[in-house]
């Protein structure tokens, strides 16, 4: 297995002034190419900021964060990123076709390919044909495919996502989750999601970072060994994921001491 993303002792603290908040404590995790991994933890962990730091916008306190095989100094290449609030990552006044031309601009990407990878991923998330529509003419669930076809349009090797379907209905949620595993079965892309709820990372992951503390550590690193292809009433009505479902809620509450694997 080759690792794609390496997490070396990263500590991260926030000074203010005379006022110093230790987040982060030594945090270490090395996700393997291929997989998908979650960070859980309660509500203001730091699991974003571990997330800013592994897309370079913010450096460590200490420790290093390396990306196939060079540590990081800002935003790497082939990392593409899914936001929680596709209201402020999509542009109104630009069309479908030109919200997703807008990072391959940047990438000097030639104009015959650029449309080539636009339809290519619009056809992935389910909005084929639906170039020239704006993004206030969509549901929530379909702006948010946009932004996941933006990302992909990049032809990312790693994609991180931060809490991407909390702004939408749980029907929607649904239907967005198994998208996310469609593009997985596709494409076979790294991903790193940052979510609060234990349900859909037990679903989508392969395995699962607990943060827990304050300065947060990791308080297990959990395996999900349920097969493929997932399923929403298979896999959830699964007693294996019953029990990952409930370890890994222990973990987010403080109830439980489990070691993380290979500690």
């Amino acid at each position: 297995m080759t690792t794609a993303i390496n997490i070396d002792d990263v500590s991260m603290t926030y000074t203010t002034g005379k006022v110093s908040n230790h987040v982060l404590d030594r945090i270490s995790y090395e996700v393997q190419e291929h997989d998908f991994v979650s960070i859980v933890g309660p509500s203001g962990v730091g699991k974003t900021t571990l997330l800013r730091l592994l897309t370079g916008l913010m450096p460590p306190t200490s420790g290093k964060i390396v990306i196939d095989g060079k540590a990081i100094s800002g935003p790497p290449e082939g990392l593409a990123v899914v936001l929680q609030d596709y209201t402020r990552s999509l542009m109104p006044w630009l069309n479908v076709e030109k919200n997703l031309a807008m990072p391959l601009k940047r990438l000097k990407v030639p104009r015959a390919e650029m449309k080539v990878r636009i339809d290519e991923a619009l056809e992935e998330v389910g909005l084929g044909g639906q170039n020239k529509r704006y993004p206030w003419q969509l549901s929530g669930g379909m702006q948010q495919r946009v932004s996941i076809a933006r990302a992909l349009a990049t032809r990312p090797k790693i994609l991180v996502m931060d809490e991407p379907f909390a702004s939408v209905d749980a029907q929607t949620r649904f239907s967005l989750e198994d998208l996310v595993l469609k593009i997985r079965a596709d494409y076979g892309i790294t991903t790193l999601m940052v979510t609060h709820d234990i349900d859909e990372a037990v679903y989508l992951s392969d395995h699962i970072i607990v943060l827990h503390g304050k300065p947060a550590k990791v308080s297990d690193l959990v395996t999900v060994d349920l097969p493929f292809p997932r399923s929403q009433v298979q896999t959830r009505n699964d007693h294996r994921f019953a029990a990952l479902r409930t370890r890994v809620y222990e973990q987010v509450q403080g109830l439980a001491s489990t070691e993380p694997e290979g500690a």
